[in-house]
């Protein structure tokens, strides 16, 4: 739950700073006679003429809860002309921004920060839901359950007991490894999500699988990580013993771990665009009159409409439906195409041009999430 206010705390300041930084088109503002109280420039209108600063200042409580509510939920009603062409015609969105176009649209830096800060929160709101699915089980059910975890456990302690007497040690590291996630299920009345529990091809083995995903498998995930640091099973080598010194430290608390790494990844966000934007300066190094400011600009209109792809799959996945699924997984075929069509739109590129560079950033978009990836747990681990 603290993850979860953290991250929707994270969304607000996000779609503040957004507004902020964009500035609010729609402010209440009126003819007001004498000096800015800014600048004390004299007023001829609504704004003044050197500072922009409404004419207009209220000290009231309830323009406080105005600009809250106007920074987080409106986001600025340039919003309603960019999205559409972020996400349908991003290379012509791209163009009219870089060649002066701008009072009308979301800013690129603006829109990265509120979509990147949004998907954090999404992320964090969904979490392990699984939207339209009860969680509930009948007391049939859990009984069954229940008697099918015992016998497991019953079996488990054969199982350790003969990894014991031949001296296998990681069969008795896997045994001990299920006994303590079976025996928080027993606890807790029923196997938690992302654990599942089958049997071995003679009928007698246990197997205890988890999925990296579900509160239930990230749960035994981290037990597994803390049981492995407990016995000297995990071996940090970075050539810089400081570093190995405090990651392991931290490895023996992995949920706090985890939590740093996620906290680093939406902090350090902005580092995409440093990493993408050489990659794409080499697709157009040649060509004059393309400057490092225009592929800074595709850069950031991409990596919003990336995670609104995030955003939108992320939700769809977790309604357990079979359509819903299958449009979630097929979002992402949608990323080369509106990368092609970004790319030819807002260079002015043939198709064939459009194609080999949309091919080439996707490797280069491949290099530049792996090296992200590393700062960020190297960020996380060690901060």
């Amino acid at each position: 739950m603290s993850g979860e206010l953290e991250a929707a705390g994270a969304a607000v300041t996000a779609g503040i700073a957004a507004s902020a930084l964009e500035g609010k088109s729609g402010a209440r503002a009126h003819d007001h006679d004498g000096a800015c109280l800014n600048c004390e420039t004299p007023l001829t209108g609504a704004y003044c003429a050197v500072c922009g600063q409404p004419a207009h200042i209220s000290r009231t409580l309830g323009d406080v809860a105005h600009d809250l509510l106007h920074g987080v939920l409106h986001f600025d009603n340039k919003a309603w002309k960019t999205l559409p062409l972020l996400i349908f015609r991003p290379g012509e969105l791209t163009r009219r921004y870089v060649h002066g176009q701008r009072a009308r649209f979301v800013g690129p830096v603006a829109l990265f920060l509120f979509t990147v800060f949004v998907m954090f929160f999404v992320f964090a709101l969904i979490g392990e839901s699984r939207i339209g699915v009860s969680s509930t089980q009948s007391a049939t059910e859990q009984a069954a359950q229940a008697a099918e975890i015992d016998e497991a456990l019953s079996d488990l302690s054969q199982e350790i007991a003969r990894a014991e007497t031949s001296g296998d040690a990681e069969e008795l590291a896997a045994a001990r490894m299920s006994q303590r996630i079976l025996q928080r299920a027993r606890d807790s009345g029923r196997l938690p999500a992302g654990v599942v529990l089958s049997r071995g091809e003679n009928g007698e083995d246990v197997n205890v699988t988890v999925a990296a995903t579900g509160e239930g498998g990230m749960d035994a995930i981290f037990e597994e990580i803390r049981t492995a640091q407990k016995e000297g099973r995990i071996h940090v080598n970075t050539h810089v013993p400081a570093w190995d010194h405090k990651i392991e430290e931290k490895l023996a608390n992995p949920e706090f771990a985890w939590y740093k790494i996620q906290n680093a990844a939406y902090k350090f966000s902005f580092l995409l665009v440093p990493l993408s934007v050489p990659l794409v300066w080499l697709a157009f190094f040649w060509r004059r009159g393309v400057t490092l400011f225009d592929h800074t600009i595709f850069v950031l209109y991409s990596l919003s409409f990336v995670s609104l792809v995030f955003i939108a799959s992320a939700v769809l996945s977790r309604v357990q439906l079979p359509v819903f699924r299958a449009v979630a997984e097929g979002l992402w075929l949608t990323l080369p195409v509106h990368m092609f069509f970004q790319l030819s739109g807002a260079y002015g590129l043939g198709w064939f041009s459009a194609l080999w560079r949309t091919v080439y950033l996707l490797f280069a978009a491949s290099l530049a999430l792996s090296v992200f990836l590393t700062l960020i747990f190297l960020f996380g681990l060690l901060g």
